[in-house]
């Protein structure tokens, strides 16, 4: 008999949480939370307890499967891994000879630590893209923040910070062993708290300042508050002069964003918002956070992310103790995202300029390897600029994903193959023609330092894969064999080692210690005497973005559907729809069939002012339709008091269970990805008009 425990972290999701594994006869049988892990400090969320049921699940795919039937139909035949690996080298290296390698995709969602890997066999076979959901989640956050200051993150420094202020976010939900510690801190130290959010959330109602947004309506709130501040002299003079440019500029351009003209825009009253912009100036440090997904959801994603950047800035709280400061990981340009690692330095330049969306998304091209889904979907349907016509996703249900899963299904049904690496059958591997099953993080070694903020954690392997279960690494180390490319890595060693150079380690050293800080710099440019700007300061009026075609300053545009931009389809649509919000018990549309998160949530809920219920005549508890311009979805109601009238707020991911539940329960069947923000590619799934329609 075999007992050990294995100190490692979580990845359900990027919380990331410290755990002790509990390993019996090559088994996990227990988890629990590890008090000296510094963000989590012992803090396991439902999806880390229920990770044996994940793991030892009856219908976990525990072998290649090749498609027998027809797409969509879910049939399926027991290959080999060998037989696996040629099927999917020959359909590739064929589309490449036929169609050039920017035919072929790859994709993703949570990265589960390969995006590296990915990256460099993306390069190697010599296609420039590769799918992720940069437009729905951080993109907008880093180039709102970079075309401001140069740098593209500065986290919030929860723990000393006098003033917390959450901007369409609910790190309860989304991060609560990387946020919530630090947090519930500095609230218990008397820090002041300003959430704004359209919903009444569990941190909403312990803030001293709620203040319930009008869904797409938020950069005009943002501007309001930045109005306010100069209008009262709030602002940093000292700092503003000395490190900002085009203060002048902003100044007048906000000058019309009053409070009372923004109350009729967001439905906020006038002191209400007036009262939180003062706390927010008047307190010092403060911080500003916006939520990873909730702040870049909307046609005015990149315009939101730069204004809460400059209230930021002209209240003097970046890159100080307390306030928004820089952190770096410790592997630098070996960091998940780093430079060293980037595809754009993995593939040709000549192959780099043919990437997917360059022309339309410009600036998002120029910064980000990753490129918007929509931009596949799209040329796969209209074969412009080029056809697209094979695909390889990583962990990521895209069919239930991403907007407009209509067009998706008809997108991945056009093309001439498909392989698809994850844990469960989703409606998106009963579209593949090849599915593999990847190894699960108890199953694997990895290092992880993706928003670990000056941290790098050991990720090391607890038990032995399911037999017949490979990880994503080893699985692309065998195509990339299989392939002929002799600069891909060799061993996940070899990959480790390098990456961990910079901290002059090797990963069995790392192994032993665990985790490794780097320093953190207050006041890092400060110091240095400059800003990593052509100008060397912050460049508040954003001169180099007029080239690009984009306004210097943020502008508040209407949401394409609302109230007021289409007030004949609100006469139809007379409600206000928010979607996207994440559920602690669930890590997007994943984890759906594991019985124990099932229990806690096992339906699609729409949240719902009980007047407006009474109204319609609905019932708490009812399953109802719900309805927008592209179509129809069956929704639970549940009746919630802390949401405005006008607006509902539904769930994302839910498809299990149901047959067909894609199209039955899946949100993104009502969604939008027709017009989006014309910078960041970003959807407007936070801002849509919709219906109830009772059933029979």
């Amino acid at each position: 008999m075999s007992n050990k425990t294995v100190r490692t972290i979580c990845f359900e999701c990027h919380s990331r949480c410290g755990v002790l594994l509990k390993v019996k006869n090559g088994k996990i049988v227990g988890i629990e939370g590890d008090k000296d892990h510094p963000f989590s400090h012992g803090y396991t969320c439902p999806k880390g307890l229920a990770i044996s049921e994940i793991i030892y699940h009856p219908d976990r795919i525990t072998h290649p499967l090749r498609r027998v039937g027809e797409r969509g139909e879910g049939k399926f035949e027991k290959i080999s891994w060998n037989n696996a690996f040629d099927i999917i080298s020959k359909r590739l290296l064929e589309t490449r000879d036929q169609y050039g390698a920017e035919s072929v995709v790859f994709g993703g969602g949570t990265t589960r630590g390969f995006r590296p890997w990915i990256f460099r066999f993306s390069g190697l076979f010599g296609t420039p893209n590769y799918y992720g959901p940069v437009n729905y989640s951080g993109g907008p956050l880093a180039l709102g923040f970079g075309s401001v200051c140069s740098i593209g993150s500065f986290p919030p420094d929860f723990a000393n910070s006098k003033c917390i202020v959450l901007w369409a976010h609910n790190p309860e939900q989304s991060l609560p062993g990387l946020f919530m510690y630090d947090i519930n801190q500095a609230l218990n130290s008397g820090a002041k708290l300003i959430v704004i959010d359209p919903r009444g959330t569990s941190l909403a109602k312990k803030a001293d300042y709620w203040l319930p947004v009008r869904p797409g309506t938020d950069v005009a709130l943002a501007l309001c508050f930045i109005h306010v501040i100069i209008e009262n002299d709030l602002y940093d003079k000292g700092f503003v002069d000395k490190w900002t440019e085009g203060f002048d500029q902003l100044r007048e351009h906000v000058s019309s964003f009053t409070p009372d003209r923004v109350a009729e825009i967001t439905w906020i009253p006038a002191d209400k918002i007036k009262q939180a912009a003062f706390t927010f100036a008047k307190t010092k440090p403060a911080c500003l956070t916006p939520g990873i997904g909730g702040a870049c959801q909307s046609t005015n994603s990149f315009d939101l992310n730069r204004a809460l950047m400059i209230l930021i800035v002209i209240t003097g709280n970046l890159d100080i103790v307390g306030g928004n400061l820089e952190t770096r990981s410790p592997l630098g340009p070996r960091s998940i995202y780093g430079s060293d690692l980037a595809l754009s330095g993995s593939v040709s330049r000549k192959q780099w300029q043919k990437k997917l969306g360059t022309k339309r998304y410009p600036l998002l091209s120029m910064v980000n390897s990753l490129l918007p889904p929509e931009m596949v979907w799209q040329a796969i349907l209209e074969q412009k600029p080029y056809p697209v016509k094979a695909m390889g996703i990583f962990a990521n249900n895209a069919m239930c994903s991403f907007a407009n899963s209509a067009q998706i299904k008809k997108a991945l049904n056009a093309l001439d193959f498909l392989f698809v690496v994850d844990y469960f059958h989703t409606p998106t591997t009963e579209m593949a023609d090849v599915v593999l099953p990847p190894a699960h993080w108890t199953e694997r070694d990895d290092i992880e330092d993706l928003m670990m903020k000056n941290w790098v954690f050991c990720q090391p392997k607890a038990v032995e894969p399911i037999p017949d279960c490979r990880s994503e690494a080893h699985i692309l180390i065998a195509l990339a064999e299989k392939m002929g490319f002799q600069d891909y890595w060799k061993t996940t060693e070899e990959h480790f080692n390098y990456r961990l150079e910079p901290i002059g380690m090797t990963y069995e050293e790392f192994k032993k210690v665990g985790k490794f800080a780097g320093p953190v710099v207050e006041n890092r440019y400060v110091k240095e005497g400059k800003f990593p700007s052509p100008s060397g300061k912050i460049e508040i009026y954003g001169k180099r973005l007029e080239p690009l075609g984009i306004a210097p300053l943020p502008s508040f545009k209407e949401p394409p559907e609302s109230p007021i931009s289409t007030p004949e389809l609100f006469q139809d649509y007379p409600l206000v729809l928010t979607t996207g919000g994440r559920n602690i018990v669930y890590y997007h549309s994943g984890l759906r069939n594991i019985p124990s998160l099932r229990k806690l949530s096992p339906d699609p809920e729409l949240q719902i002012h009980p007047k407006t219920a009474e109204q319609l005549k609905v019932g708490d508890g009812e399953w109802v339709y719900l309805v927008s311009a592209r179509g129809r979805v069956e929704i639970k109601t549940r009746y919630f008091e802390d949401i405005h009238p006008k607006v509902v707020n539904a769930p994302h991911g839910y498809w299990y269970g149901v047959k067909d539940g894609w199209k039955k329960l899946n949100i993104n069947m009502i969604t939008d990805n027709q017009q989006t923000d014309p910078v960041t590619a970003s959807c407007p799934i936070r801002g849509l008009l919709c219906r109830i329609e009772k059933m029979n």
